[in-house]
Parts: C-alpha cells; sequence; structure tokens
C-alpha cells in the first residue's frame, strides 16, 4: 500500500463533501485511513496511481457516491501549445514526452506539498524509483522557448540544480547534491548524460536526478509544463495522462499539447489522452460474482467508478479512461463493479454459494510437519536453503545433467534450481566446521529434476552429520531410526556414487521401496569444499515415502 497524507481540507474542497463521508467512500475503494493532528493518512493501492492527489481522490469519491457518472472527455479543454520537444533519444533513457496543463494555479503551500508528494509517490511506484519513469514539473512563465531539446550533455556543461544559488557542473551535480548521489547512476554513460533543456541550451532537468531552480514551482505558478522521461514509451505516456487529467481536475484548468519529434518515430502530440474499450459478458460478470446482476446494473456500477459503460443486449460497451491505469482486461473490470456495488452488498452473497467444507491439511505437509518433529527428537537442527544453487557447486557431485538452469540468473551463485539438498547441506558444514562437535543438521524442502523435457519437483529431507570421527553405522542409526517411526521396515542396499566413498554408500530402503541413499562423503570432494572434518549424510524423498506409507495402510505394493 502507498501511504499518502493530505490535509483534511483539501479533500472535503476537491469533493466538496463531508471528511467522514470521504472516509467511508474511501473504505469502498479500499483504501484505509487515519487521521493524525492536521493530516489524514490514506493507504492506497499502488496500481491506483491516479488517486495519488486530492483532484484524483474526489474524482473517485464523487464516482462512488453516484454524484458524478463516468467520465466526460476534455476535448473542448484541450489546446495546441505551441512547444515543440525534440527527442534525441539518449541511449540510456530514449524516451520523453510532454504537457501543459493552464490555469493549475498552485494557490497555497497544500496543494504544492501535494504536487510534490504526487510526483515522488509516482517515482517510487509506476516509475520503479526513478529507473522506469521520472517527472519534471515546471513553470511554464519561467521558459522562453518554444523549441526544447531532450539529448545526452556531457558532464562539464552547467545548470542551476533546484535549491542551489549559482550554476554548477552536471558532474557536480551529480557528485555532490542529495539527489545526484541516490540517482545520478540510472542514467549516465561515459561521461554524458540526459538533460532536458531549451533550444539555447539552457538546462531544465536532468531526468531522473533533479530539475532546474530557474524553473522551479512555487505557490503563485499559474501555469505547468510537465515532462515525463523513462524507459518504457508506454509507461512513459500513460503516466503523463495520470498527471495531465488529474490536474485537469482543477477549477478552470486547461490541457496543451506538446510536439514531440524524435528521428525514430512519427512526431506525436502529447498527452495522449485516449481511453481503451472492452467488451464485458454480464454473465461472465455473474459467473465470477456469484451473482444475478442485470446488464444495467452492470452498466451503472462501471459509470460509478468513473468508466463510461453503454448497455448493448447481454454485454457492457466499456471506455476504461486514461487515467485508470490498473485496468488490464475484463476482470478488473469484475471488481469496480463489486467496489460500486459493495462488498457487503445482498445482491453478491447469494446463499446458494455458501460452502460450510473446512480446509485440511495436505498429506505432504503432514508428513513434512511429522518428519521434522522426529529429526528435532534425534538431535538434529533444522537450516533452511533457497531453492537456487550455483551450478559450479553442482558439478562437484557430478548432478548437473539432471539440473535445471536459469536462463536469465540475477547473480551467478544463484544459476540452477536444486536438484538435491546435499549441496547445499555440506556448504553450511563448511561454514560451521569452527562449531562445537558434532554438527547434527536436517533440511526439509524441494527439490527440482529435469527428466527428459520436463522439470519435476520433489519434496526430499537431508540429513549430515560432522564429527571429528563419523561412520557410516552413525548417520544409518538415524537414517532406520526415522523410517521406523513411521512403523516400516528400514533396509540398505549397496550403489556406487562418485562423491560417496566406495562401499560405505547405499540405495535408502523402506519396506523394500528405494526412497534415498545413505553413506560417508568423499574425502577428495570435502577437500574441495575445504571440509577439514568427515560428513556423513541421508538424502530421502518425503514423496516416495508418503508412497510407501500410504501402500502399507492398503496393504499394498508401493
Amino acid at each position: 500500500m502507498v501511504t499518502l497524507r493530505f490535509k483534511p481540507e483539501r479533500l472535503v474542497e476537491t469533493t466538496g463533501l463531508d471528511l467522514d463521508i470521504v472516509e467511508e467512500a474511501l473504505f469502498k475503494l479500499k483504501c484505509e485511513t487515519e487521521l493524525d493532528s492536521d493530516y489524514l493518512s490514506v493507504e492506497v493501492n499502488p496500481d491506483r496511481p491516479d488517486m495519488f492527489i486530492s483532484e484524483g481522490i474526489a474524482r473517485a469519491v464523487r464516482g462512488i457516491e453516484s454524484l458524478e457518472l463516468g467520465w466526460k472527455s476534455l476535448s473542448g479543454n484541450i489546446q495546441d501549445s505551441g512547444l515543440e520537444l525534440v527527442n534525441e533519444m539518449p541511449e540510456t533513457r530514449p524516451y520523453i514526452a510532454a504537457a501543459v496543463v493552464y490555469n493549475v494555479n498552485v494557490d497555497s503551500e497544500s496543494f504544492l506539498e501535494e504536487l510534490v508528494q504526487f510526483q515522488e509517490k509516482l517515482h517510487d511506484t509506476v516509475g520503479r524509483r526513478r529507473r522506469k519513469v521520472a517527472i519534471g514539473f515546471h513553470d511554464l512563465t519561467k521558459i522562453k522557448s518554444k523549441r526544447l531539446r531532450y539529448g545526452m550533455l556531457p558532464l562539464e556543461n552547467t545548470m542551476i540544480p533546484l535549491g542551489g544559488g549559482k550554476p554548477v557542473s552536471i558532474a557536480e551535480v551529480l557528485r555532490s547534491t542529495e539527489q545526484g548521489v541516490k540517482y545520478g547512476n540510472i542514467s549516465l554513460t561515459e561521461g554524458f548524460h540526459p538533460a532536458f533543456t531549451e533550444d539555447d541550451g539552457a538546462v531544465l532537468s536532468l531526468p531522473p536526478v533533479v530539475n532546474s531552480e530557474v524553473t522551479r514551482v512555487e505557490v503563485g505558478t499559474r501555469d505547468l509544463l510537465i515532462d515525463v522521461t523513462g524507459t518504457d514509451l508506454a509507461t512513459v505516456l500513460k503516466v503523463l495522462d495520470i498527471i495531465t487529467l488529474n490536474l485537469a481536475e482543477r477549477r478552470g484548468a486547461r490541457i496543451g499539447l506538446v510536439k514531440i519529434a524524435s528521428r525514430a518515430e512519427e512526431p506525436l502530440h502529447t498527452p495522449l489522452l485516449k481511453g481503451r474499450e472492452l467488451s464485458l459478458d454480464v454473465n461472465y460478470v455473474n459467473r465470477v460474482l456469484g451473482a444475478d446482476l442485470t446488464v444495467d446494473e452492470a452498466a451503472i456500477s462501471l459509470l460509478k467508478m468513473r468508466h463510461n459503460a453503454l448497455p448493448e443486449n447481454s454485454r457492457v460497451k466499456v471506455v476504461v479512461p486514461p487515467f485508470r491505469y490498473d485496468i488490464i482486461s475484463e476482470i478488473d473490470l469484475v471488481e469496480d463493479i463489486a467496489m460500486a456495488m459493495g462488498y457487503d452488498s445482498p445482491k453478491l452473497s447469494p446463499s446458494r454459494y455458501i460452502n460450510d467444507a473446512r480446509g485440511s491439511l495436505l498429506d505432504h505437509t503432514m508428513l513434512s510437519r511429522t518428519a521434522r518433529d522426529i529429526m528435532v527428537g534425534l538431535g538434529f537442527t533444522e537450516v533452511m536453503s533457497y531453492i537456487l544453487t550455483s551450478s559450479s557447486l553442482l558439478k562437484l557431485f557430478d548432478i548437473i545433467n539432471d539440473v535445471v538452469k536459469l536462463k536469465n540468473p540475477v547473480q551467478e551463485e544463484l544459476d540452477a534450481l536444486r536438484p538435491s539438498l546435499i549441496p547445499q547441506l555440506l556448504q553450511f558444514m563448511y561454514f560451521n566446521v569452527s562449531k562445537t562437535k558434532p554438527v547434527n543438521v536436517f533440511e526439509i524442502g524441494k527439490t527440482v529434476k529435469k527428466v527428459g523435457p520436463e522439470a519435476v519437483e520433489d519434496l526430499k529431507l537431508a540429513a549430515a552429520i560432522m564429527d571429528d570421527s563419523v561412520s557410516y553405522e552413525d548417520i544409518q542409526s538415524v537414517a532406520y531410526a526415522f523410517i521406523r517411526s513411521f512403523g516400516l521396515r528400514p533396509g540398505a542396499r549397496p550403489i556406487t556414487i562418485s562423491w560417496l566413498l566406495l562401499g560405505r554408500s547405499a540405495s535408502l530402503l523402506a519396506n523394500s521401496h528405494e526412497i534415498g541413499i545413505i553413506g560417508e562423503v568423499n574425502p577428495v570432494v570435502l577437500g574441495k569444499l575445504n571440509i577439514t572434518y568427515p560428513v556423513a549424510i541421508f538424502e530421502l524423498s518425503l514423496t516416495e515415502l508418503l508412497k510407501v506409507i500410504r501402500a502399507g495402510a492398503a496393504g499394498q505394493k508401493p
């Protein structure tokens, strides 16, 4: 959830409603509120960036309270700003869009505070902490040129950063300002950085780092120029739509289009402000919600959520407004209908859908819990490790051929799914070589093994003993005690495994059915892992053990 702070009087002013009614409406919209001294804290879902400012909240609240329905096109309030922005498509951050909003009228500190909060919450959510999208607000009257430019500038160029008093080099901005230290490396490359400038080279902003002091927005600013830069054009355009349409909710506000020209694409006039059409089957709505709504009821609910909706036979033709970034498919519209009607509405909870059945634990879960209790009772300590592991570690155990590898691992040491718990259990032993002996540990976890073209998941238990002197018999007594705890007959059959000592390794059996392996780890492998003490291990499949238990209960062979 995104936590926002609003002056209560601002919400009352923008909604035209008492504060308690606003809070009730926000609850219907899945928001939590808390009044704290001079501010109302509102927790908003991160997928509703259109509600990150009072104007957006007012639009949503007035809709769900049936005071305003649908979304009205702003075509009468849109004009050409006369601005042209030349995008040279800097490699590290190639996309930019811009818009003008006239008569925004920054008339108070509280609105200015909200404007900054709106910008920063968009940065943190949709913008992925400015890596994907960054936003700049500028006082339009302080911009002299009608032709703007977005491209790379050398670090020797100068600007006056926001809050600064004199021109300094871009390099100094990145090195010395708080924003430069936090965000300066995002788009920097080989001594150059993207910059938004006037035609004469005056720097307006250094995306995604900082704006210029020259175009500072302050109380008294009337007209705004908004720039949005990023690495994904669709997101850049969508964020600009959200900002523009929220500010256009201000009384008397008008939108100015900016021409974006680039060498790679056809010129754009932004913001686009285009709704998206979807067709919603009311039968699908009723099936998902367990309700019996008419097509008119579904349409009215969508209008309350500020969509445009027109009933057509058994379907609703929906135009999703540009500011609803969160609407992806029909299921999102179904959720909006449920919110508009109220989750406590009798229409959404008919008696035929009441289910008194109780859930219960899966057999695998019950077996895992029992296995955990038995191993702790046998004097072992549980450890946990990631299902991701290193393929170079697995090579030491000659099990690399069965491994499911990641195509794009984030880290080299986590590039494969583990087919066994033992390699990581032995890694744990290495990190605990200096601990008091014996070291008795176990792990229960999922493993993944490649079988033909398929990746097969298994639930396993592995245990290991490290001591000054440890033998096959030491680990065998533990494994056999574990198997006997389930009323099964333990056994072993000699096998040869390269990383276990020859003649001191075996298949582990339960009621003559193979469920795992057991043995002493080969000193050569221990040496490669820098483990200086002997280790004995066993590993068994809880999935196979469960089959044996079930077969025994049914009087059958597993």
